[in-house]
């Protein structure tokens, strides 16, 4: 366990929610003043996402919604990027990466509504970054990368696992971040719905949706 884990958590988590929210009222220019390497960055959000079931049980929905937020959108921080594009090991990279579907599994499964973000359900506060996760994370889009190869079968293999979780948000999640690597990667993102769809039975809104997801015609 990383000796500032804790510390971490407080820094990521432990504010009042506020519009706009804390991260914007830094004074850091980047908004990421933790004060940690690249490799400690990957190495404490895939503790953050790996025990979100546990950890974060301390933080209110909104807490939670925001501190995530903050940690996946370039718009709120540089902390994702650790995992894409820093100096870290492919290999701590990868777990990162994978430490994504336990965020899904073992907290937004529990505390999201399952409600569908793209028909304005309301739901917990915690939905917002369920659906939009994959909208605002720098891992979906990988041109870029010199690991491209392999940072996407981890993307990819985190999505996959991500829809065979029985939670329409989840769900609806994972296929909004199939929608936005479909430009990139259309075949095999269609494999990937179309497996989905064979094993899954969908009411008419997920049906829809999925089948737009597959052709990146989702916003």
């Amino acid at each position: 366990m990383n000796p500032r884990y804790q510390e971490w958590l407080k820094y990521v988590f432990d504010h009042e929610v506020t519009y706009p929210e804390w991260y914007f009222s830094t004074d850091d220019s980047d908004c990421s003043n933790f004060g940690a390497s690249d490799s400690e960055t990957a190495e404490l959000i895939e503790l953050t996402f790996r025990r979100a079931g546990e950890d974060l049980v301390q933080f209110t929905d909104a807490q939670v919604d925001q501190g995530i937020n903050y940690l996946a959108s370039p718009s709120c921080s540089n902390y994702m990027f650790a995992v894409r594009d820093g100096e870290v090991p492919l290999a701590k990279k990868l777990s990162a990466i994978d430490s994504i579907y336990s965020l899904y599994a073992n907290c937004f499964a529990r505390r999201c509504s399952e409600i569908l973000g793209h028909l304005d359900e309301k739901g917990s506060a915690l939905n917002d970054v369920c659906y939009m996760f994959w909208d605002v994370c720098v891992l979906g889009y990988l041109e870029k990368s010199a690991e491209k190869a392999a940072l996407a079968e981890a993307v990819f293999a985190v999505l996959e696992k991500t829809l065979t979780i029985e939670h329409r948000a989840c769900r609806e999640g994972a296929l909004h971040g199939l929608n936005h690597l479909a430009p990139f990667f259309p075949t095999r993102v269609k494999a990937v719905v179309e497996k989905f769809l064979s094993a899954t039975k969908l009411d008419e809104d997920m049906l829809r949706y999925a089948t737009s997801a597959a052709k990146g015609m989702v916003q």
